[in-house]
């Protein structure tokens, strides 16, 4: 009788433990599921806010993960080895740079990068350079010449603007440095083609801002409320 309960008592203690373990996964899973986030940006806002930004080629990868956690759980981080071809922003603080890391986990905002040419914004960690899918992040080629001349001048020209959202007409700049979105669609990620994300909000010798349509013509000082028009 006396083994009986013994027994019973271990195989609960086991049937507890085992319990808490799978409630333990679930969680983490549940909750890894749930913590990528992304605030919807303008382009230019995602180069502004970015520690640095560059033209690189992705020539490698690895996956590296810390030996005192379990592999299944994908809390490593990849490795990408990168050729930097130019520097937008950052050149002092990307130097000599041969690596750029994400997340292994997409649910982490962990981003996926194949082998080729991509235009890379993202935040320099004690660990390294690190890029997630909140970052303006695409392939080179994909950009129109338009974004390519944006990323040299423009959006530099604008980074003491402030882009504002209005979602009810009229809508019209509350201070002088301010430009409006009226078009959610502006906002990355994008579609490809769309033609309002060529927009660059600059910043004037008087201290005003407004939207610059891009092409080859000099910014003009008229302000661009609703880029979603013309």
């Amino acid at each position: 009788m006396m083994m009986m309960m013994m027994m019973m008592k271990m195989c609960t203690r086991e049937c507890v433990t085992a319990g808490l373990l799978f409630f333990m996964c679930v969680c983490l899973n549940q909750q890894m599921l749930e913590a990528c986030s992304c605030a919807s940006a303008h382009p230019q806002q995602l180069f502004c806010s970015a520690d640095a930004v560059l033209r690189a080629e992705i020539t490698g990868e690895k996956i590296r993960r810390r030996e005192d956690i379990n592999p299944m759980y994908g809390l490593g981080k990849i490795q990408y080895e990168v050729q930097v071809i130019k520097v937008f922003k950052g050149s002092d603080r990307i130097k000599d740079l041969q690596h750029v890391y994400t997340h292994e986990m997409s649910s982490m905002c962990g981003i996926r990068l194949n082998r080729g040419q991509y235009l890379l914004s993202g935040s320099m960690m004690s660990e390294g350079f690190f890029v997630t899918l909140c970052d303006f992040v695409e392939h080179w080629d994909r950009l129109s010449l338009t974004q390519k001349k944006n990323l040299k001048y423009r959006y530099q020209m604008g980074c003491n603007c402030t882009i504002s959202i209005c979602t009810e007409q009229p809508c019209h700049p509350k201070v002088k440095n301010e430009c409006i979105l009226t078009d959610w669609s502006s906002l990355w990620p994008f579609e490809d083609g769309e033609p309002v994300h060529e927009y660059a909000c600059i910043r004037h010798s008087d201290g005003s801002c407004s939207w610059h349509e891009g092409g080859t013509s000099v910014p003009s000082e008229k302000n661009t409320t609703d880029i979603s028009e013309g």
